[in-house]
């Protein structure tokens, strides 16, 4: 299979949710590409495996038909030279000079050795011999001698030295194919890689294609917060929605599409079952399954491969094996065996000798199967036993010595095939696992009880097998590495929301929404709340005053507003411009879409209003019984200073007598009429209470008036006083 080709890729889109993000990675596949897998690197630590979903947009004849997610350390983009090669170039250079220096010594001494002394001059006949110069002969041999001592100690020196820097070199050597072969990755290294595999149908020609990898990351939120501006001589506002969005996923979300939601991430949710209408006789409904249970009887499938095993470990030749001294220690009895017999073979010593020895000394895994050679060894037969040297009892026929045996000891040596069980359905998790074929593992031969089954790999193997593809050591536990990171990444779920704030999940109630952002944004990994601009949109406002002058005589602005979204404005911060001035900043509830919402402006110096009260304590005696009658008059007089008209809302309230009371609360005038208020919509209703809705023109004044009689009983007396305004 071939290496998966690097795509380069850059986040395309982010959705948050209440609770984590869901991030959206494009990459452009090269023209005329018909390659079937590619592989997208530098994804963060965080990413949960089971949500990453890939598709190819601008071909239909293009799937990705598999992914496997693993761990990978990036590449670096200038490695430069590495660490170890100025001191292995060094160590070289050394070893090569004191190579050179030894060997100009061993020259030297080559050339003082082959100095002769001269012999003592020869005299002519008949005459006398001439003088001998014995000092000379004496200094020349000296000289040489002790040239050729000093040499022989420098040289002694060189070579030591050689020997110190040659091994020197092969240190640095092994270190350096160590570090070049199977390199350390550091825990800050790792990242995670996705390997997608693609099917291809037919491609047209310069077609261009894109690759979209989605997955899901924890350890992101957000809030909303809004701006309100308010224009007075149109009555018009521009409702501005922002939010505040902490992330912490460990990679920055640089100049993406946003998108809010309000819905969780991943819940559970059952499917509705439609119950089927069948005629004809009555049959037990088929259970669901997506998997089936192994065949029976297997394992009989690696009889063959065992028995040629076994065949092929003792079969292996002296020639082959005895290349140690520890190994000819071991097979030297076997020398003086007479092994050309079955008899003498299958001797007790001689059988101990070869098991025990033998195996031991090719391999020390011969020993597990000890026991069922020497089983082997007591079945065969003495017909077709040929063996030509000592370890030829199985080199020259092992098929046919095995098959003797097997034949001789079936019943024993074969088991049955048993009827197991039929094992039970998994429960669903698990049964996503065993459909997910990609993280499956099929078991090798030498896994006893687990070979040639499949088996759900751990993800923590899985990330193994990544980085053993690129020669590196994780001399650190994976799983730890990966726990931290989610831990960081949940530490953005600990920082405190904004003030006035609130969690999103609660404030859309039963419902889930979705907010685009207008336009791409930069969202930094760090773990603090950043304003962000969603959009912006224009609605209607009508500006309502209210005054309640028998409480404070200020008159508070209000704003009605409608909701321009199709979907709610969920409790935040509002901060609220007034004619391009800031007023206030207060905190909204929750506006249904389309719905009306109120804001308080704070008091409107420019109208004012006073309510003047008058009272009088009449004695009835127009009735049998006498009454007290306390007749109460109320003016409100309201005053207009604004250039445009207003409509104002005054709120007022009269007395109610308790349940079983002897007293009576008789309205006789109200100019102009009013309308019962019981305060419904703050969630805290009262009795006795009455509103009146007018409008007052600009530079006006206008007058309200209320006068109301309490009856009680002249000798009885109201609690706190008759008087009640």
């Amino acid at each position: 299979m071939s290496a998966p080709l690097p795509l380069d890729s850059k986040i395309d889109g982010v959705k948050i949710y209440a609770s984590g993000a869901t991030v959206t990675r494009i990459a452009s596949l090269p023209p005329d590409w018909r390659g079937d897998r590619v592989e997208i690197a530098g994804l963060p630590l965080v990413l949960d495996d089971r949500s990453v979903r890939a598709r190819i947009e601008g071909s239909d004849s293009a799937i990705a038909c598999d992914i496997a997610i693993g761990l990978a350390v990036p590449s670096r983009e200038d490695p430069g030279e590495p660490p170890l090669e100025t001191e292995v170039r060094k160590a070289r250079f050394k070893v090569k000079q004191l190579q050179d220096t030894l060997l100009a010594i061993q020259r030297e001494i080559a050339n003082l050795n082959t100095l002769e002394v001269p012999d003592r001059p020869r005299g002519e006949a008949g005459k006398s011999p001439p003088p001998s110069p014995m000092g000379a002969r004496l200094a020349l041999s000296h000289f040489a001698q002790e040239q050729v001592q000093a040499k022989f100690v420098e040289k002694r020196e060189v070579a030591i030295a050689l020997r110190t820097a040659t091994q020197a070199l092969a240190d640095l050597e092994r270190q350096q194919q160590q570090a070049s072969s199977a390199r350390e990755a550091q825990p800050h290294e790792l990242r995670k890689t996705a390997i997608i595999g693609l099917s291809w149908t037919d491609r047209p020609a310069e077609s261009p294609l894109q690759l979209v990898l989605e997955y899901f990351v924890p350890g992101a939120r957000w809030t909303p917060s809004y701006i309100c501006r308010l224009n007075r001589q149109d009555n018009r506002a521009t409702i501005a929605v922002r939010a505040s969005v902490c992330q912490r996923t460990g990679e920055d979300w640089s100049g993406v599409r946003v998108e809010l939601s309000t819905a969780e991430p991943s819940s559970w949710c059952e499917l509705p079952e439609l119950a089927s209408l069948r005629i004809g006789r009555s049959q037990p409904a088929p259970k669901p399954s997506g998997w089936r249970r192994p065949p029976v009887g297997a394992e009989n499938l690696f009889e063959d491969y065992d028995r040629q095993k076994q065949a092929a470990k003792l079969a292996v030749s002296t020639e082959a094996i005895a290349v140690s001294p520890s190994f000819q220690a071991a097979i030297a009895p076997l020398t003086s065996l007479d092994l050309t017999s079955s008899e003498s073979f299958a001797a007790p010593a001689s059988k101990q000798v070869v098991d025990r020895s033998f195996t031991q000394a090719i391999d020390p895994s011969l020993s597990e199967d000890l026991e069922e050679i020497e089983e082997l060894i007591e079945e065969l037969d003495d017909d077709g036993m040929n063996y030509d040297s000592p370890l030829g009892a199985f080199a020259r026929s092992p098929k046919a010595s095995i098959e003797k045996a097997r034949s001789a000891g079936q019943q024993r040596q074969r088991r049955s095939p048993v009827s197991m069980p039929p094992s039970p359905i998994p429960e669903t998790v698990e049964t996503i696992d065993r459909l997910t074929y990609s993280i499956m593992r099929l078991g090798a031969p030498e896994d006893g009880a687990e070979r040639g089954k499949l088996k759900v790999s751990s993800p923590e193997d899985r990330y193994l097998e990544f980085l053993q593809r690129q020669d590196l050591k994780v001399p650190f536990p994976i799983r730890g590495v990966l726990n931290n990171a989610l831990a960081e990444a949940k530490r953005c779920f600990m920082v405190h929301l904004p003030h006035g704030s609130h969690e999103v999940r609660y404030s859309a109630g039963s419902f889930d929404y979705a907010y685009a952002a207008e336009g791409r944004l930069d969202i930094p990994s760090d773990g603090q709340f950043h304003a962000i601009a969603l959009l912006s949109r224009d609605a209607e406002v009508k500006l309502r005053y209210i005054v309640v002058p028998r409480i404070d005589p200020n008159v508070f602005r209000i704003a009605q507003l409608l909701n321009p979204l199709d979907a709610p404005l969920l409790a935040g911060m509002a901060d609220i411009y007034v004619d391009g001035e800031y007023i206030l900043s207060t905190e909204m509830p929750t506006i249904p879409p389309r719905g009306e919402m109120e804001l308080g402006l704070g008091v409107e110096q420019g109208i004012q209003v006073a309510r003047n009260t008058n009272y009088r304590e009449v004695r009835s005696g127009e009735t049998l019984v006498a009454f007290n009658e306390l007749r109460h008059e109320i003016a409100i007089a309201i005053v207009n200073n604004l250039q445009r008209a207003i409509a104002i809302e005054v709120r007022d309230r009269l007395p109610v007598p308790a349940e079983g009371a002897k007293v009576d609360v008789q309205i006789d005038r109200v100019v102009p009429e009013w309308e019962v208020y019981n305060q419904q919509e703050r969630g805290r209703p009262i009795r006795g209470g009455y509103r009146w809705k007018v409008e007052v023109p600009a530079g006006d004044r206008l007058n309200l008036e209320v006068d109301y009689t309490i009856k009680t009983f002249v000798d009885s007396e109201l609690l706190g006083g008759n008087r009640r305004e």
